[in-house]
């Protein structure tokens, strides 16, 4: 027995695979027809293809086809799959144009029933929207702010699950600030990880990496409690972050820090350590291979993987060898 929306899927990618072969005008003409049909996954396969062009046409043929979507959105684009296409190709080739489609994006709230309970579709559009603002316009700090705070659900939920509806769009806020680099953008950023109550994990990661990443003055204040928390996760995003950022500068930090935290904590801080460049680094590393806190060699083996020289090979082999920690063998022998 046939099935009619697979054989209009089918048809569908037919027509976008045939457009490799149109002029660039008359193929995001033909796009932006598929897009229009109804089948969602056919839809942003039609929006990406749209993107790959070159051609002067591309972003205001996406604008409008935004628009369209919009006039009838729980028709047209019932899961916000074609605007947040739309929003991830203006995040790589958009133009200030889009700019007024991306503020749109930021505040767009569908709620539709998925399954027995209602659901806000809109929140993937939203993340992907604030990323792609902050590449394109200087002055929205305004709109990434609302949503870098936005914790209330625009759907019904459990009290447990709450504050997890909304982190990916905090998420993409904090990494939007980041990008947009303005000094009050530092602000807010150092404001949520002060008062960051119950906020969720990968929140405070992102902005961590980002007010990190502006260096704004006194950031230290805000971001080296962190390196001591008790969540060994954004110890190892804080210690990577710094090292990346500020290298040999944050050395002594780090070192200092590794000898405060709890054990589990201990290996991202020495990989942490092994991203800096700079003289000294090789031979911390290799002290750290006969460390007693088996962690901390676990860290050491892994860190001095990137100084494969005569002496580390043999050393690794060796440790490989007679290491009494099973973990640590292993990681040596994976070369």
């Amino acid at each position: 027995m046939h099935n009619p929306s697979k054989m209009k899927y089918e048809k569908i990618i037919e027509t976008i695979k045939g457009t490799s072969d149109m002029p660039a005008e008359q193929a995001i003409e033909t796009l932006v027809e598929c897009a229009k049909k109804g089948i969602a996954l056919a839809s942003v396969r039609a929006v990406r293809a749209i993107g790959e062009l070159n051609h002067v046409n591309v972003v205001q043929s996406l604008i409008n086809l935004y628009l369209w979507t919009e006039e009838d959105p729980y028709k047209r684009d019932k899961s916000c799959d074609i605007r947040s296409a739309i929003a991830e190709v203006f995040a790589n080739k958009g133009t200030t144009s889009a700019a007024d489609v991306l503020c749109k994006a930021v505040r767009t709230v569908q709620v539709v029933r998925q399954g027995a309970t209602p659901e806000d579709v809109a929140i993937g559009l939203r993340a992907t929207a604030a990323v792609a603002l902050a590449k394109l316009d200087p002055s929205c700090l305004y709109e990434l702010s609302l949503l870098l705070f936005d914790e209330k659900p625009d759907a019904p939920t459990s009290p447990i699950n709450r504050i997890f509806v909304k982190a990916p769009v905090r998420k993409a806020a904090a990494q939007a600030i980041g990008i947009l680099g303005e000094p009050g953008g530092a602000v807010l950023l150092a404001t949520k990880l002060k008062f960051s109550r119950d906020e969720v994990a990968e929140v405070l990661a992102e902005c961590l990496e980002s007010l990190i990443f502006m260096r704004p003055p006194y950031f230290m204040e805000v971001v080296k409690p962190y390196l001591t928390c008790d969540d060994e996760y954004l110890v190892a995003i804080t210690a990577l972050s710094l090292a990346e950022n500020l290298g040999t500068e944050t050395l002594d930090l780090l070192l200092e820090t590794l000898e405060n935290i709890d054990d589990n904590a201990k290996e991202a801080v020495v990989v942490a350590i092994s991203v800096i460049r700079g003289s000294g680094i090789r031979q911390i590393l290799f002290d750290f291979l006969e460390h007693p806190n088996r962690f901390v060699r676990r860290g050491a083996v892994k860190g001095i993987k990137s100084y494969l020289d005569d002496e580390v090979l043999e050393k690794l082999q060796q440790i490989h060898n007679t290491d009494p920690d099973n973990k640590v063998r292993q990681e040596a022998g994976n070369i």
